[in-house]
């Protein structure tokens, strides 16, 4: 009887094993086919690692390429492949990616826009002293372009008190707020400034500065101011006038005819003058509260001329000629109460501030759809400075303020200015001292429609 032998073969990573029983001449072939199924597995073996190696850094070139904000193509693949899930949640990402960015884009562009667009000035200093963000009104506040490139703040702030609004929020790491003056062209300009300080993380900090404009505030504020004033002064002196006349009178001053007469006349005077500055406050307030404008046809030549007329006495008690050079058949669009109101400010203070034997002169020319009028004087004139503010209420240029010889409220260039701009036109006054004044009006000669 022969010999059979139990031969044991591992094959494969599995450790399978193969139970073979043989004749002991089998041996070798059995050897032969062990290692043959060695070199197989291991052939199998190796395809399979360089399969899923290729798989493996086809994906990790997408992620890289996803975390340097690169659009690299999907990973497409068989539902059957193993790695098919995840490059489909990799290929989700992307895309939500890709979502995300495309909305932070927008959002910086619209802040973007946002920034260039805003009154308010804005610049964020960062906690090493430099700017990383400044926009195009704050370059207008300072007067000075600002770089792009983060530097030192001071190279753009150069007003010792806001630098100094700065640095306090730096140091004290705590929100400064006040209100300074700024240089600018052609006038300085009054802001209200706040550094904001502001703390992300513990050693991270940021202060962002904001500028507004406040200085047409602070103008009606003082403007108010001024007006009341004015206001109780100019009302105080005719009232003081009247009664301190009439109680003259009362006290027996009436039993002398003279003085009596004399007293009256200055009371008349005084209540004349007290009813035009109460006139001329109601027409302020009207003008303020919008009263309708009513345009019309309006024969302004024969309007101008009717003027013209109606204060010759005037001008002759002053020793002033009126020269009227409008042609009468000059028809325009307005308001005809409110250009008469006009007419009779300008050229009442034409004649009042001129000097004896002096001229005013109207004029007037129609160029395309406006019209001008032009009324010049050959009076004591307004000096550059006062020209700045002759259209403020209640304010009066110094030479009648010294020389005392014209009385009036005030308000008379002021209501003329609020009726030309009621009637959509502009006022230009052009002076010198000594010359004489030139005020010209210009307005449309057709309503607008």
């Amino acid at each position: 009887m022969k010999r059979l032998l139990v031969v044991w073969l591992t094959i494969g990573v599995a450790n399978t094993v193969l139970v073979w029983m043989i004749r002991p001449a089998q041996l070798g072939i059995a050897i032969i086919l062990s290692w043959s199924f060695a070199l197989i597995e291991t052939a199998g073996v190796r395809i399979l690692l360089r399969w899923g190696d290729r798989r493996i850094n086809i994906l990790t070139k997408k992620v890289e390429g996803i975390r340097h904000s690169e659009t690299p193509a999907h990973v497409l693949l068989s539902p059957h492949d193993p790695f098919y899930q995840l490059a489909l949640q990799i290929n989700y990402l992307q895309t939500h990616q890709r979502k995300v960015q495309r909305r932070m884009a927008g959002q910086n562009q619209e802040f973007a826009t946002l920034l260039d667009y805003l009154p308010i000035g804005v610049m964020v200093i960062d906690r090493y002293r430099k700017v990383e963000l400044a926009n195009p009104a704050m370059e207008q506040f300072l007067q000075h372009q600002i770089s792009p490139r983060r530097h030192p703040f001071t190279q753009d702030v150069r007003q010792f008190e806001l630098a100094s609004l700065i640095n306090s929020a730096l140091s004290e790491a705590t929100t400064q707020h006040r209100v300074l003056k700024l240089p600018g062209t052609p006038n300085e300009r009054t802001v209200d400034a706040q550094a904001i300080y502001t703390e992300t993380s513990q050693d991270y900090f940021q202060v962002l500065v904001l500028l507004y404009d406040v200085t047409e505030v602070y103008a009606v504020e003082q403007m108010q101011v001024d007006f009341v004033s004015n206001a109780s002064h100019e009302l105080k002196t005719p009232v003081t006038a009247i009664s301190g006349f009439a109680q003259t009178l009362l006290a027996g001053a009436k039993d002398d005819p003279e003085k009596l007469t004399e007293f009256l006349e200055i009371i008349d005077q005084q209540s004349k003058r007290l009813v035009e500055l109460i006139n001329d406050v109601l027409t302020i307030s009207h003008l303020e509260s919008g009263n309708a404008v009513e345009l019309a046809e309006v024969p302004v030549g024969k309007q101008i001329e009717m003027q013209v007329s109606l204060l010759k006495p005037l001008a002759a008690v002053n020793q002033v000629t009126l020269i009227n050079d409008v042609a009468p058949d000059l028809v325009a669009a307005t308001d005809q109460h409110k250009f008469d109101q006009i007419l009779k400010n300008v050229l009442g203070n034409a004649i009042k501030y001129n000097r004896p034997n002096g001229k005013v002169t109207l004029s007037a020319t129609v160029t395309g759809k406006t019209w001008a009028l032009r009324i010049a004087d050959t009076g004591v004139g307004i000096s550059a400075q006062d020209q700045l503010r002759v259209f403020e209420r209640f304010y009066r240029a110094e030479v009648s303020h010294s020389n005392q010889r014209v009385s009036g409220s005030g308000l008379g260039l002021a209501i003329v200015r609020e009726l030309v701009q009621s009637l959509n036109g502009k006022i230009d006054l052009q002076s010198q001292l000594d010359k004489g004044t030139t005020v010209t009006m210009t307005f449309p000669v057709n309503a607008p429609n």
